[in-house]
């Protein structure tokens, strides 16, 4: 996984460095220095709940659009391939970015979804000078791609109503921007009614939030609430329609988040010198919802909770099931060339298997003949 070249070097030409490479280190050094010091500032602000984005902008860019590019490109294969129902046949695919920042979030799903024939890219923001890089970001895809119409504006969507339109989106999507819109310790349901009848009939909303704990549980929240109301259908991260089972376990300290291992490009590698920062997992917790319930194109599957865990004479990994978490456990003795998948797996990976034995409710066992398959890896 990395990102898209003609990302990278738009970023580059954007912050001023664009021949920025290990060779070039010390002709950047001050600008490099600067940015070093907007992070150290940026992180700080984050962890007291003060967004400062707009204050750091070049740390904040530099950063983190790589990431929530690639993050939202994720998503959007995902979705695709999970649900090629809801984008066949389109003439055009309308995206809407509300919180656009930088435009990350929508160029992340115009490049997953690349082979569709047209796009129409909305991007709203409050911040002038956001929408200003916005523009900068997508006035080259602009001009490269004639099947592309780009629209950016300013606007305060809090209330979650917006312009009525004769063609509404085929996707809305809020790339961290919800935590900003609403700080408090819930998502007003609401407001995702609201934004929703801003969709065509097959229209979905995306969310992806950072994946801390306290983030993470709130999308859990509003996925259960959503559920209890019956207003709308929750297509991933779940395969099943019953209450999130990490809730309520070891005394609310679990929360379902992504972590996907991916090559973060050389500037980013420069920029975290000094830093020392955990670059080398693309991090978050996401919701993809939609008006009506629409069937997965694989059957019998199972969402992966964890990474793979090397213990004692066995490996395990967790899952989501409509029952609960399940522990998938193979023992050393029991490894053969059937089960080697198993081996493969990784958190969010989508997994099919057969033979397994359910020694209890929440505790189920590989043997010899258990034939493993990974039907989808976000690490593809």
């Amino acid at each position: 996984m990395k990102l898209l070249l003609e990302i990278e070097h738009k970023i580059l030409e954007l912050i001023g460095m664009p021949e920025l490479n290990w060779k070039s280190v010390r002709t950047h050094s001050k600008k490099l220095n600067r940015i070093r010091n907007q992070m150290y500032k940026l992180t700080d602000d984050f962890a007291k709940s003060s967004p400062t984005e707009n204050k750091y902008s070049d740390a904040y860019f530099v950063y983190n659009f790589p990431m929530n590019f690639v993050k939202a490109m994720v998503l959007a294969k995902e979705v695709n391939f999970l649900y090629p129902q809801l984008f066949n046949n389109k003439d055009t695919i309308r995206i809407l970015d509300i919180g656009c920042g930088e435009g990350a979030g929508m160029l992340g799903l115009y490049y997953g979804l690349k082979n569709s024939i047209r796009f129409m890219l909305t991007g709203i923001d409050t911040s002038t000078k956001m929408l200003k890089k916005c523009k900068n970001m997508t006035r080259s895809l602009k001009n490269r791609d004639a099947c592309v119409r780009i629209k950016l504006r300013r606007q305060d969507v809090s209330h979650g109503l917006l312009k009525k339109k004769i063609n509404k989106y085929n996707i809305v999507i809020f790339a961290n921007s919800l935590a900003e819109m609403f700080p408090g310790d819930n998502i007003p349901v609401i407001f995702i009614e609201r934004i929703l009848k801003s969709t065509d009939d097959d229209g979905v909303i995306i969310i992806i939030e950072p994946a801390t704990k306290y983030l993470s549980r709130r999308l859990m929240n509003l996925r259960n609430e959503i559920i209890r109301k019956h207003k709308a259908y929750v297509l991933l991260p779940c395969f099943h329609k019953n209450e999130c089972p990490l809730m309520e376990i070891r005394k609310h300290k679990e929360w379902c988040h992504q972590s996907i291992s991916w090559q973060p490009p050389d500037f980013m590698k420069i920029l975290n010198q000094g830093l020392n920062r955990e670059i080398g997992y693309l991090k978050f917790s996401y919701l993809v919802i939609s008006k009506k319930d629409h069937k997965r194109n694989i059957d019998e599957s199972f969402l992966v909770l964890s990474h793979l865990l090397k213990e004692k004479g066995k490996k395990k990994c967790f899952l989501c099931t409509p029952t609960g978490r399940i522990e998938l456990v193979r023992l050393n003795k029991s490894k053969s060339q059937v089960n080697r998948e198993f081996d493969r797996i990784s958190k969010g990976d989508i997994i099919s298997f057969t033979n397994v034995v359910q020694t209890n409710a929440y505790y189920w066992q590989i043997t010899e003949n258990t034939q493993i398959k990974i039907l989808y890896s976000k690490n593809m």
